[in-house]
């Protein structure tokens, strides 16, 4: 197995746990706090819990990806693995865990990204510039959840988020 890539970050929601996990427990809509992800749908009878899956389709270069929930603790974080890519080069495995804790009236938003790359080509890829975008998508993911759950606003790829308010963590 290849060394795994991690970034992680955090983000303050102003807005109770419930509302914040019942946006995270809608697999099938994660295009509305995502704004890399111009469609996604639940492909499964599930549509939540260990084992839904769900398709997206991104906003670059015609990417997909096919998803699949490996960990739900209800109210508490859900992890999100890659079952498939397409036309989305070099990564091998990705898989984002997100989680939520309560923080007086508000609500504490934390994700990990963990991926690998394909091959050595692509790990210097990684460590050059992929890293680097993969962070800004993760930023972009934390921010447009932020701004979903507290104000409705389903954002897409030219919303204006704040990315000032995402906190990264080593």
């Amino acid at each position: 197995m290849r060394a795994l890539t991690t970034i992680k970050r955090e983000i303050t929601i102003n807005q109770s746990t419930e509302k914040v996990w019942k946006a995270l427990a809608d697999f099938g809509n994660i295009c509305h706090g995502h704004p890399a992800v111009s469609k996604s749908f639940i492909t499964s009878t599930q549509k939540e819990g260990v084992g839904a899956t769900r398709h997206c389709d991104f906003t670059m270069m015609g990417a997909s990806a096919e998803e699949k929930v490996t960990e739900w603790n209800e109210g508490k974080n859900i992890k999100i693995e890659v079952a498939e890519l397409k036309k989305m080069p070099g990564i091998d495995t990705m898989a984002l865990d997100l989680a939520i804790r309560q923080d007086e009236a508000k609500t504490i938003l934390s994700s990990t990204m963990a991926y690998s790359m394909k091959n050595s080509f692509f790990d210097i890829m990684n460590s050059l510039m992929m890293k680097n975008m993969n962070a800004k998508l993760l930023d972009g993911i934390m921010a447009g959840h932020k701004l979903y759950i507290e104000t409705g606003t389903i954002v897409n790829e030219k919303t204006k988020l704040d990315l000032t308010t995402v906190k990264k963590i080593s």
